[in-house]
C-alpha cells in the first residue's frame, strides 16, 4: 500500500474506467472531491454505487462528458439527473450485486472506499457499510482507500488487509449523516398492529422509513428480540439500551444482538457501533441471502411499499412509471421468512398518500409500476386500519381482505367493478 495525496491517488483512474464508490453514508468524500476537482482529466468514467448521499457534484451539468452514474438504488439526490439520462439504474436484488463483480458481469477497474485506521495486525475496517463494498474491493484492479480516523471499527466480516489496498489517503472528517424524520399517528397505529405479529424470541428485519422506526420504538421491551437486517439506523441505539443488554449477556454461541450490512444515521450511531461486540456487519450476500435467513428461527420481515393491488402484488420501486427506489432486499427477506420455522413476512404501508387523495391499495398496479414482491410471496399486509393475511387465500379472498384494511372512503370504489 502506498500513501499518497488525493489528487495523486485519483490519477490511477483512466478515461472510460468503471469506478466503484463506497455506498451511502460511507462515501469517501475526500476521494470523490478530488475526482470532481480533476474532472478535466477524465472522459466517460462510469461511477458505480448505491444510494448516493454525498454532494453528487459529478452529476452537475458541466460534468456530463466526464461522468455518468450507475446505481442499484435511486435516491432523492439523483432523481433529477436520471430524467436527464445521466443516471443508469440496474434492477437487481442486493444480495446478487456481488455476483456481478465476482463473475465479471460488471467489471471494476477501480474501487474508491473508506476505512478506519488499522488494527495492530494491519487490518482496516469498512466500518458502517460493507454491503457490496467488500466484494468490489476484492474484484477491482486497483483499490484506493480513504483512511478516516472518524470511521468506526466494527466487528464481522468487514476487514481488508493493507496488502489488499493499493493506494491510501488520510483524512479526518465527519461521515455523512442522515437525520430521521420521525413518525406520526398513522405510523403509530400501523406499528401497533405489526408489534402484535412479533412473538418473543423472534429475529427482526426492518427497512428504512417512518414505519420501521415506529415499530422499533413501540416493540414491547420485555420481548427477547434479535435484529438481522440489511440496514440499521439510530433507532437501534435505543432498542439495545432500553433492554439493558451488554456483551456479557449474549448467549453461549456468542451471536451478536444485531447483524446488518449497512448503517445510515447520525454521529451518535457511528460512535455507538465502534468496537461494539453486540453489533456485527457482514457482506450483503450473507445478510440478505434467503438461505441464510431461512435458518433463523422466527424471522420476521417488515418492509413498506408504495402500492399493493387487490391480488397482493407489491410495488416498492416506481411511482408514476418513474424509478424512485430499488429492488433492495425485500424479495430476499420475504422469501427467507417463508423458508424459516415460524417466519412471517409483513408489508406495512399507510392506506393513502397525497393527503388522503390517493389509495395505496389499488385494483391493479398502474402503467409503469413494477412488481417488487410477487403475490405468491406476500404474507401479511398491515395498514392503519388493520392487518390481513394473504398466504393461502384465493384471489377473491385476497381482494376482500385488502378492501377491509383500505381507507374507508375508497372501499366502495375498490369493490365496485373489481370484485
Amino acid at each position: 500500500m502506498k500513501r499518497v495525496e488525493p489528487a495523486e491517488a485519483i490519477q490511477n483512474i483512466k478515461s472510460g474506467d468503471n469506478v466503484f464508490i463506497h455506498s451511502a453514508c460511507a462515501e469517501p468524500q475526500t476521494l470523490v472531491e478530488a475526482l470532481t476537482e480533476n474532472k478535466d482529466d477524465f472522459t466517460g468514467v462510469k461511477l458505480i454505487t448505491t444510494v448516493p448521499l454525498g454532494k453528487c457534484e459529478y452529476l452537475e451539468p458541466g460534468m456530463k462528458k466526464h461522468f455518468t452514474l450507475c446505481t442499484f438504488n435511486m435516491s432523492p439526490r439523483i432523481r433529477d439527473a436520471s430524467v436527464g439520462e445521466r443516471v443508469e439504474y440496474i434492477p437487481v436484488r442486493s444480495s446478487e450485486v456481488p455476483k456481478l463483480f465476482n463473475e465479471g458481469i460488471l467489471p471494476l477497474d477501480v474501487a474508491l472506499i473508506q476505512v478506519s485506521p488499522p488494527d495492530e495486525d494491519g487490518y482496516y475496517s469498512l466500518g458502517i457499510s460493507v454491503d457490496y463494498t467488500l466484494s468490489a474491493a476484492l474484484n477491482a484492479k486497483i483499490v484506493i482507500a480513504e483512511i478516516n480516523d472518524q470511521m468506526p471499527r466494527t466487528f464481522g466480516n468487514c476487514r481488508l488487509h493493507l496488502s489488499q489496498i493499493d493506494y491510501a489517503v488520510e483524512s479526518s472528517r465527519p461521515l455523512i449523516s442522515v437525520k430521521l424524520t420521525g413518525f406520526g399517528k398513522i405510523e403509530k397505529k400501523i406499528a401497533d398492529y405489526v408489534c402484535e405479529l412479533i412473538p418473543d424470541n423472534a429475529t427482526l428485519q426492518v427497512g428504512i422509513g417512518n414505519i420501521p422506526e415506529a415499530v422499533l420504538s413501540f416493540l414491547p421491551k420485555e420481548k427477547d428480540i434479535r435484529v438481522h437486517s440489511g440496514l440499521i439506523t439510530d433507532s437501534i441505539i435505543s432498542f439495545i439500551k432500553e433492554r439493558g443488554i451488554n456483551d456479557t449477556e449474549r448467549d453461549t454461541n456468542h451471536e451478536p444482538l444485531v447483524t446488518t450490512t449497512m448503517m445510515m444515521g447520525s454521529r451518535d450511531l457511528y460512535e455507538f457501533v465502534h468496537l461494539n461486540p453486540l453489533v456485527e456487519i457482514h457482506p450483503v450476500e450473507f445478510v440478505q441471502d434467503s438461505l441464510t435467513i431461512g435458518q433463523l428461527n422466527g424471522f420476521i420481515s417488515i418492509n413498506s411499499a408504495l402500492e399493493i393491488d387487490l391480488t397482493g402484488q407489491v410495488n416498492a420501486e416506481t411511482l408514476g412509471g418513474v424509478v424512485i427506489g430499488g429492488v433492495g432486499g425485500q424479495m430476499d427477506f420475504a422469501n427467507g421468512a417463508s423458508r424459516c420455522p415460524n417466519g412471517r413476512s409483513i408489508v406495512a404501508l399507510p392506506s393513502t398518500c397525497r393527503g388522503e387523495s390517493t389509495s395505496r391499495i389499488v385494483p391493479f398496479l398502474g402503467r409503469g409500476s413494477v412488481v417488487t414482491i410477487p403475490r405468491y410471496d406476500v404474507d401479511y399486509v398491515v395498514t392503519e386500519y388493520g392487518c390481513c393475511r394473504l398466504r393461502g387465500k384465493s384471489l377473491r379472498e385476497r381482494a376482500l381482505e385488502l378492501v377491509n384494511i383500505a381507507h374507508p372512503k375508497f372501499r366502495e370504489w375498490l369493490i365496485s367493478g373489481h370484485l
